[in-house]
């Protein structure tokens, strides 16, 4: 093991160790997020889980974070798999191929797996224009990973290889169809996904004729992911193989200079060229996470094109200072340790070893975990956007974690 893996390792452990009492974890979390993949205790049991095999206790750890986050769930509203019951449920399906039987809450992982389907299957049928007319075909709370159809749809999928297909199949043939629909559905100028303005999420909003938006977490990249993952492993489905091309086409015309936009606007026929800027090297809106799935498309199509345009954009930003990187800390979703998990994905070596780099100084200037504990701070414990997240990028990066598992961790990222 070289020296920057090393320290990777030590750094996982720690932060790992930080978060070994789920009543401490709870006590540092407001009400209604401890319970959460994204911020609080679902998050943390899929960092525990995933060490099973190389810490012992590990496993006893997650099953008590996962037991405190039902306790703590109460009222909370179904959203995707980042809050709610829906993240519990990816939590456990994600995390539960590292423990045995006897290690897990009773029925619990299928019962997971019947609530995510359902859910998914509701979220499919909700309607929304025709695109004929304008621009506003399926909002992005609908398609997206964070609380739409991309990111259900990904832990069926993977539920689905992992002796959950009858219970996991329902949802996922909606997830599909629905999505294929979207970017098979859209006009000329103005792609399935398209919209108007007012309704455009995060460093994505702003322009005043309307756009579509790009990137893994809110935009295009994440239903993509997900088809091309299904049309390489799922069970088959109409339509899936040409969605998989339009939207990967779509998304080499858009690119801008080694990278992407946030969001592209329309000019007549074409789709156009990108307007904005934002987290441009995140996973969530940026080149990682889209690179992610040009990748996937490239192997479910078998289409090299794909693939170059991914390696290229990925070489233009380990070429570049991390100083000159617009990520923001050392998480998963805005920071370093997304690109960290790209780049692995990817066998880009000179990425993730300058990604592990800054990530582990980021991590060791701006700790987060439970007040008096070996890491202090506030409110970043969870998967997303905290320690917990860092962690597992982290501990990948050092091998700490299984090299095949049922479930990979970041599925949850659509980046396996």
């Amino acid at each position: 093991m070289t020296a920057g893996r090393r320290k990777a390792a030590a750094a996982a452990l720690r932060i790992a160790d930080a978060l070994a009492d789920p009543a401490e974890v709870a006590r540092a979390l407001p009400a209604d997020r401890m319970h959460t993949l994204g911020e609080g205790l679902a998050g943390t049991a899929l960092l525990h889980s995933s060490l099973a095999e190389a810490v012992p206790g590990a496993a006893a750890r997650a099953r008590a974070h996962w037991q405190l986050a039902a306790e703590a769930i109460g009222e909370a509203r179904p959203d995707g798999v980042y809050r709610g019951p829906g993240g519990l449920a990816a939590s456990l399906l994600a995390g539960a191929g590292r423990l045995s039987r006897e290690e897990l809450p009773g029925d619990a992982v299928r019962d997971a797996v019947c609530w995510l389907s359902a859910r998914t299957e509701a979220i499919a049928g909700r309607r929304w224009p025709d695109p004929a007319p304008g621009p506003g075909v399926c909002p992005w709370t609908v398609y997206d990973v964070m609380s739409g159809l991309s990111g259900t749809g990904r832990i069926l999928l993977a539920a689905h290889g992992a002796g959950w297909a009858a219970e996991a199949a329902p949802g996922l043939a909606a997830a599909i169809s629905a999505l294929t629909r979207m970017v098979r559905g859209g006009t000329p100028d103005r792609p399935g996904w398209w919209l108007p303005a007012g309704h455009l999420p995060g460093p994505a909003a702003g322009h005043p004729e309307g756009a579509a938006v790009t990137g893994m977490a809110h935009g295009i990249a994440g239903p993509l992911a997900l088809l091309a993952l299904a049309e390489t492993s799922g069970p088959p489905a109409p339509g899936r193989r040409a969605a998989v091309r339009a939207a990967a086409d779509w998304l080499v015309a858009v690119r801008e200079g080694g990278s992407w936009p946030p969001r592209a606007g329309a000019t007549g026929t074409a789709p156009g060229r990108g307007t904005g800027s934002g987290r441009r090297d995140a996973w969530c809106y940026g080149a990682p996470g889209i690179t992610r799935a040009l990748a996937l498309s490239s192997t479910a199509l078998g289409d090299p094109r794909y693939a170059r345009v991914a390696g290229l954009s990925l070489t233009a930003l380990a070429e570049r200072p991390v100083a000159a990187w617009d990520t923001d800390g050392p998480g998963l979703c805005h920071g370093s340790a997304g690109v960290l998990v790209c780049a692995l994905r990817a066998g880009h070596r000179a990425l993730a070893e300058k990604a592990a780099g800054l990530t582990l100084r980021l991590a060791a200037e701006a700790p987060s975990g439970p007040p008096g504990g070996p890491v202090s701070g506030g409110t970043g414990l969870g998967f997303l956007t905290g320690a917990a997240g860092t962690a597992l990028a982290l501990a990948q990066y050092a091998g700490l974690l299984p090299e095949s598992p049922p479930v990979p961790w970041d599925c949850l990222l659509l980046t396996a």
